[in-house]
């Protein structure tokens, strides 16, 4: 049985906002918080997948640890 990584799938939702925002202001120019652009509203999305991954991240913990 294959595991699922669900310490870094839980890490990877939690900054994705970030690198969308980040990758965004390259192309585009400016900061990756200025809202004018478009690239700031990204980080807003942080609200959802920063509790997401935390939870993601604190079960695959629990369950890496009550394995052994």
């Amino acid at each position: 049985m294959k595991r699922i990584p669900l310490i870094r799938i839980g890490l990877v939702i939690a900054i994705f906002p970030i690198l969308i925002a980040f990758i965004a202001s390259l192309f585009q120019g400016g900061s990756i918080f200025d809202e004018s652009s478009g690239t700031g509203a990204y980080l807003w999305l942080l609200i959802v997948t920063i509790p997401f991954g935390l939870l993601l991240t604190i079960v695959g913990a629990a369950i890496k640890i009550f394995r052994r």
